[in-house]
């Protein structure tokens, strides 16, 4: 059997409702050359039986347990039969003819992925695009938005982007240590740059995004802040070279000392979750380190020259 060109995958969680609402506009993107594969992360909802009943074309994936958004898109990616593969969230409308850019996109070997153009719901305004990130006061950060032309983003959005199935796996995909969420999206677009691999972001593929409706429901605000601060300061433990991990370990010290003033426990919280995992920090960053290719600074010197040249562009938030 010939393999589909594109494999649509989407993990869900208790996601029924949202699936009812945003996956219509994914299945009329859907044609014989494409392929819909639904990971159903434990839910208990009955997303499988309505999946079941709705749409029987597409393949569904289930855990009989809760593992988090990256184990879960984990396994709706080995299982894709594609080697273009697009991840999106529960919680994503398509406009129709969004993923038929993509596919072109790949004619370079050297792309790893491309991030598309979103707008959130209500609303409809415009709010990811290319991604301008930049390193400072000891943390990278994606701290800007481009909406036009196509380039270059410092990262993909876990939530709708594509990418090369076989380059997915070879980096491991997802790591569970960022489970339940957050920040695996930036340590899987960080590694793969390390090797030299390049991102792009798309501006004809365009979709709407109900903004974390699909975490917001699911968690209390201070244990989802605790989680963010713990994933954001284990990307940085994994990841850095030697001098910015020392610059940053600086200023994540010096922060202990000001959220403690300010009274802001959850950066207290994740610091001290972080510290838990060091073992398996170190035993990453030792596998990891034999396949970079660029260092820090030339990619902080990329993410420079790429802000530069955005700031004149319209569109640039």
């Amino acid at each position: 059997m010939t393999p589909p060109a594109l494999s649509i995958v989407i993990p869900t969680w208790n996601g029924r409702d949202l699936l009812a609402r945003f996956l219509p506009s994914v299945a009329a993107e859907l044609t014989p050359e494409r392929e819909l594969v639904i990971s159903d992360d434990g839910s208990t909802d009955g997303t499988a039986a309505w999946l079941a009943e709705h749409y029987p074309a597409a393949r569904v994936l289930r855990s009989e347990r809760n593992r988090g958004f990256g184990p879960a898109a984990n396994a709706g990616i080995e299982t894709a039969r594609a080697e273009i593969v697009v991840l999106l969230n529960s919680d994503v409308e398509l406009t129709p003819g969004c993923l038929d850019p993509i596919a072109l996109g790949f004619d370079r070997s050297e792309l790893f992925g491309i991030t598309l153009r979103a707008f959130d719901l209500p609303e409809k305004v415009f709010s990811t695009g290319g991604k301008l990130g930049r390193f400072r006061r000891g943390f990278w950060e994606s701290w800007r938005n481009y909406e036009q032309p196509a380039g270059a983003s410092f990262m993909l959005a876990g939530g709708f982007c594509a990418f090369r199935r076989s380059a997915f796996l070879e980096l491991g995909g997802f790591d569970p240590v960022f489970a339940p969420y957050y920040s695996e999206d930036l340590d899987l677009s960080y590694r793969a740059r390390k090797r030299g691999w390049q991102l792009a972001y798309e501006p004809a593929s365009v979709l709407y995004h109900q903004r974390s409706s699909s975490v917001n429901r699911h968690q209390n605000r201070f244990r989802r802040q605790a989680i963010i601060e713990r994933n954001r300061l284990l990307f940085h433990w994994r990841n850095l070279d030697r001098s910015r991990l020392l610059r940053h370990l600086a200023w994540a010290h010096l922060l202990l000392l000001q959220m403690l003033l300010k009274g802001n426990w959850a950066y207290h919280l994740g610091y001290g979750q972080a510290l838990r995992r060091i073992g398996q920090v170190r035993r990453f960053r030792a596998s990891e380190k034999p396949y970079w290719r660029l260092r820090d600074a030339a990619l902080e010197l990329a993410a420079t020259s790429q802000a530069v040249s955005a700031s004149s562009v319209q569109g640039f938030l």
